[in-house]
């Protein structure tokens, strides 16, 4: 079997698997299909802080996977939160070696020459590079849904029916959920146990005893601007949320794949200040912005003459 190199690209939920062979090869039980006209450059790795790959493809090109998910039109729209992960194998009789493991941090076309370059990075550049640190300043430096931030996605995010989709504008149906009890757990009909007879079963004080059955569901209401600043996830990606209406969002970008009769997940959002925080999540203790700082700098205009 002649020496053959295969490309693994993930991004949220969804992967490609692309060869520069002439001819499909599977590897563990893995499909990767060919790809006329995709070349790499040399693995750069001149110094243990950086190592890059640049990766050709001809655009236009028909790149899918299984799922018939376009590979190229997740670089048309810019990335948000998830990034695209790469993995490069060589196949040589049978054995195979990952020659990289990196990131897409980069993607370049050229009309001219009609390919789509991406530039890949491994994740000791990331750790190196020098990024702006946390600030001093009155509104908070979190992310929501992150570390810092605390706030759980899951908890806070609901399901929902996408019924149109025009351009960034997306409408949609809230999915109904399980009612809770004031403790957070989930509320179930109560039926009632019977005996072989058809007769309810008593407990030692004489009162039926019932065992839940199907689960109470209902269907909540969310005011007009609850999604402002809030975020979309279908497919493991997540999308920001400019702004949300009744039943209706604008998205930052284009989500991929987004279609009518999806069921998604959508969150609310902040505006990064300790009114938001407090009042909408109850969660003003992780706030990390100074909302009391000066407004001028003391050690300018106040100095003792």
């Amino acid at each position: 079997m002649a020496r053959s190199e295969l490309y693994q690209f993930k991004h949220g939920d969804k992967q490609w698997f692309f060869t520069s062979a002439r001819k499909a090869i599977t590897h563990n039980e893995i499909t990767y299909y060919p790809v006329r006209g995709l070349s790499r450059g040399n693995i750069e790795d001149a110094d243990i802080d950086k190592c890059e790959v640049e990766l050709t493809f001809p655009h236009p090109y028909p790149l899918f996977n299984d799922a018939d998910d376009s590979f190229t039109q997740v670089f048309l729209n810019k990335i948000y939160l998830e990034s695209v992960y790469f993995t490069l194998i060589e196949l040589d009789a049978g054995e195979s070696l990952v020659l990289f493991k990196g990131r897409v941090t980069q993607p370049k076309f050229s009309d001219r020459e009609n390919t789509m370059t991406l530039v890949c990075s491994t994740a000791e550049s990331f750790m190196r590079r020098k990024i702006l640190t946390r600030k001093y300043q009155r509104t908070c430096p979190n992310t929501i849904y992150d570390k810092h931030c605390g706030l759980d996605f899951n908890e806070w995010s609901f399901d929902v029916t996408v019924t149109s989709v025009n351009g960034l504008d997306v409408a949609y149906m809230v999915n109904p959920t399980q009612v809770k009890d004031e403790f957070g757990n989930p509320v179930f009909e109560q039926v009632p146990v019977l005996d072989e007879q058809g007769q309810p079963v008593l407990d030692d004080l004489g009162s039926p005893i019932f065992e839940d059955g199907d689960p109470m569901m209902e269907i909540k209401s969310y005011p007009d601007n609850w999604l402002n600043r809030g975020v979309l996830k279908k497919d493991g990606v997540f999308t920001f949320i400019i702004n949300g209406g009744s039943n209706s969002a604008r998205l930052y970008r284009q989500h991929i794949g987004l279609k009518l009769g999806d069921v998604v997940r959508v969150a609310p959002g902040c505006d990064q200040s300790l009114k938001m925080c407090h009042e909408k999540f109850n969660n003003h203790k992780r706030f990390g912005g100074h909302p009391n700082m000066p407004t001028e700098n003391p050690l300018e205009n106040q100095l003792i003459k």
